[in-house]
């Protein structure tokens, strides 16, 4: 919200140029979560007995994935 503040008192055309500008630079995009490679991970897990690590309050599953 910054940026409307910044560009209160420019003209109209100015803002919108500002708005709709090209990037400055390339963006990798949205990292997406592979939740299938997650699941089985966590299932295989499971299955294999290893899941003292699901007790522990600061295990996040779908941070520390660990592929077995």
């Amino acid at each position: 919200m910054k940026w409307i503040q910044d560009c209160w008192s420019i003209p109209m055309t100015t803002f919108i140029s500002k708005v709709f500008r090209e990037p400055k630079r390339p963006s990798g995009g949205r990292q997406r979560l592979e939740h299938e490679q997650t699941f089985d991970g966590n299932l295989a897990q499971y299955e294999s007995g290893d899941v003292m690590h699901l007790d522990d309050l600061n295990y996040n599953p779908i941070i520390n994935l660990k592929v077995i």
